[in-house]
């Protein structure tokens, strides 16, 4: 049962049919009892004995007016069939020791065009009815009070005035009895409505907080329809959100410490480079021995500096990319290899390396979009990995070539063993990936091979001008 309810519940249409079906419902049940309390007060206030006896009365009084009025007497009786005629719901009843006159079978012959109306017609027509029994008989079924009018001649007679103007307020309470229950249909149906109505305004005013940066304020979950999913999936958004933003702000923690700890840790080389330097500005060495020792000395520091403040860089990279604006100009392809070839190759063959290039400058005719110091951070990046990972005992192959739409540069080198067990945080990865992605081209390195012998290949991918 639970489940059925569920399932009904899960549709806001659904739900607002079925309150319409019990808004119905109600409204069909309550009538009956809507109708019974207004015939009970039509009974208490018009039909009542006391109601009856009064209007009864004040038609007697309307009688006797018009008897006066216009001098009717017995011989011209016929003429009541008039004022009967004008009264609403009266039955009129005169007689003394016989039946004198009823107003419901004048009326027949009064309304009945084929019958002759004349005092001989109508006195043979009322000698049917001069029996005292049929007299006391309408006395009884009409439980009327008896009352006395005088005729214009002098004569007495009886008269029973039997009233039903309250039958036209019995017509008004069951109309009034439909509208009642019309109008709870629609009140039952308007507070369905108004309830789903006040929860979109909770809602709503629960957004306009979110809206003001406030996500840790959680919205009312509420039913089982789509407002129910609505608030929910708002609901789990802020939540990723906020657990996302914490994972920001806890990164960002991380690489402040790191980057911090790492410009502190370039304090201790860089105080023995500057040693070394005095020492050697100085002239304060023994022989030249001493003095090779603190060449290399100085060296290795440098290189140690070089390498911290690589990864110094790196990590700025990382966390602040985001504010660094592009300058991006064209250059002809032929010269970002030629500088390529200049420059950096050079700066390898100084350290070891033996380079094989891979590329026809003249088949470079081409342009791209760069900004030269961003590339080149790129390619100092590839380079300074190339000088701590790869094996000087093998060939760095350089390759450059010219597709339709794009330029492409590949690195590939050969990685030197003890070069394995070296941690990297990949932070020069993702940020050369980010530079090359804000040229609108793409930047991969990845292995090939497997213990001796084991390929990294850095691809650097540009897209050409058109």
């Amino acid at each position: 049962m639970i489940k059925i309810k569920r399932l009904l519940g899960r549709k806001l249409s659904v739900q607002l049919v079925m309150a319409v079906i019990v808004a119905m419902v109600l409204a069909y049940v309550s009538f009956p009892l809507f109708n019974r309390l207004s015939y009970a007060v039509v009974e208490s206030s018009f039909a009542s004995p006391e109601a009856i006896a009064q209007n009864e009365q004040r038609y007697v009084w309307l009688l006797q007016e018009f008897i006066v009025d216009n001098n009717i007497t017995i011989e011209n009786i016929s003429l009541l069939n008039t004022w009967v005629a004008g009264a609403d719901n009266i039955r009129l009843t005169l007689f003394a020791n016989n039946l004198i006159f009823d107003s419901e079978y004048e009326s027949r012959i009064f309304n009945d065009p084929n019958m002759i109306i004349g005092d001989e017609a109508v006195e043979s027509w009322y000698l049917r009815y001069l029996d005292k029994q049929y007299i006391s008989l309408l006395i009884r079924e009409q439980s009327s009070s008896i009352y006395q009018v005088i005729f214009a001649d002098g004569t007495y007679v009886n008269a029973l005035v039997h009233s039903e103007v309250y039958a036209t307020y019995y017509m008004w309470a069951y109309y009034v009895s439909m509208g009642l229950s019309v109008l709870l249909f629609i009140l039952l149906c308007l507070i369905a409505a108004w309830i789903k109505m006040r929860y979109l305004q909770t809602l709503s005013r629960e957004l306009e907080i979110l809206k003001g940066g406030d996500l840790s304020y959680n919205l009312h979950e509420r039913g089982h329809d789509e407002l129910f999913d609505l608030a929910h999936g708002i609901n789990q958004m802020r939540l990723s959100l906020l657990a996302k933003k914490q994972e920001e702000e806890e990164n960002a923690e991380t690489h402040q410490k790191l980057m911090t700890a790492l410009a502190h840790d370039l304090r201790t080389p860089l105080t023995s480079l500057i040693g070394y330097l005095e020492l050697l500005l100085l002239k304060h060495y023994q022989d030249e021995e001493q003095l090779k020792h603190f060449l290399g000395a100085s060296k290795r520091k440098a290189f140690q500096i070089r390498e911290m403040s690589d990864k110094l860089f790196e990590y700025f990279l990382a966390t602040e990319m985001t504010a660094e604006t592009y300058h991006k100009e064209a250059v002809k392809t032929q010269d970002l290899i030629t500088g390529l070839i200049d420059n950096q190759m050079f700066d390898l063959e100084s350290s070891g390396f033996e380079v094989k290039l891979y590329a026809q400058l003249d088949s470079f005719n081409g342009e791209c979009m760069i900004d030269a110091e961003f590339l080149q951070r790129v390619l100092d990046n590839t380079l300074s990995n190339i000088n701590k990972y790869a094996d000087r005992n093998h060939p760095l192959e350089l390759m450059a070539f010219e597709t339709d739409s794009f330029l492409h540069i590949e690195f590939t080198n050969i990685l030197d063993p003890r070069s394995y067990s070296n941690e990297s945080t990949a932070l020069g990865l993702r940020t050369c990936m980010r530079i090359m992605q804000e040229h609108g081209g793409s930047y991969q390195g990845f292995t090939q091979g497997f213990a001796q012998g084991k390929k990294f290949i850095s691809r650097l991918i540009l897209p050409l001008m058109k």
